[in-house]
């Protein structure tokens, strides 16, 4: 269940956000979408994959933690274990929402921070205070609306490179058929990549307009992303033996 508020200083003035990551926090999902500005930093530690939004059929971008659909290899019981925790995940439970404005004499739709008040991160005894005792916002506040901002920025970013990927067939999909040590086999189906041929036989305007965008160092990410798959094997081999 959600239950989405317009953030007020007034009607929220006490709340306190639970920022440890648990299964019970709504952590233990295998993927979240991504953008392109965190690349660099998801690659280290992430697979990055492609896939379709089952609602819209569009693609997105994601990070990839585990095999199963509610499995994140990378939550234990001491928390998320890894440097660098998508934006999706560090906003939770805040998210955009857009609210008409008369800017100008102009009524234009304007992002504006909403909160999930049915998560279980939201309480008002333990955790970080979203506003301050005299109403103001909390460093903490301040640095989730910075992450809700560079998320709202990234879809347009993210649309216009999958955009161009499509526009020159360089997306195939792919299926991680993977067997562990205890015999287990996991098949993940419904993900796409790069398609590494088209790329290096790309060449004159196609391969320099892609340079020029940034999109040919995106795609290099993707590819050297996937190393981490071998990770998630380990952590998964891992997470049997202790079971």
């Amino acid at each position: 269940m959600t239950n989405h508020q317009l953030l007020d200083n007034v009607a929220h003035k006490d709340l306190r956000i639970n920022t440890q990551f648990s299964p019970g926090m709504g952590d233990d999902g295998s993927y979240t979408n991504i953008v392109l500005a965190e690349f660099l930093a998801v690659q280290a530690h992430y697979p990055i994959f492609f896939r379709k939004n089952t609602e819209t059929g569009q693609f997105e971008t994601i990070a990839l933690f585990g095999f199963d659909q509610q499995e994140n290899l990378f939550l234990t019981e001491s928390g998320w274990e890894a440097n660098y925790i998508p934006l999706t995940i560090q906003r939770r439970p805040f998210l955009i929402g857009f609210q008409e404005q008369n800017i100008d004499g102009v009524i234009q739709n304007e992002p504006v921070v909403h909160i999930d008040m049915d998560s279980p991160r939201v309480n008002q005894e333990n955790g970080e205070a979203v506003f301050l005792p005299q109403g103001g916002q909390s460093e903490y506040l301040q640095q989730i609306s910075s992450v809700l901002k560079t998320i709202n920025d990234g879809h347009q970013h993210v649309k216009l490179f999958i955009d161009d990927l499509l526009q020159q067939e360089l997306l195939e999909p792919v299926t991680i058929k993977v067997e562990l040590n205890n015999g287990q086999k996991h098949e993940l189906a419904g993900l796409y990549t790069i398609h590494e041929e088209k790329v290096m036989q790309l060449e004159g305007d196609k391969l320099s307009s892609l340079h020029q965008k940034g999109y040919l160092k995106l795609i290099h990410l993707i590819a050297a992303s996937h190393t981490h798959i071998n990770e998630l094997i380990d952590r998964k081999n891992k997470l049997n033996q202790k079971n």
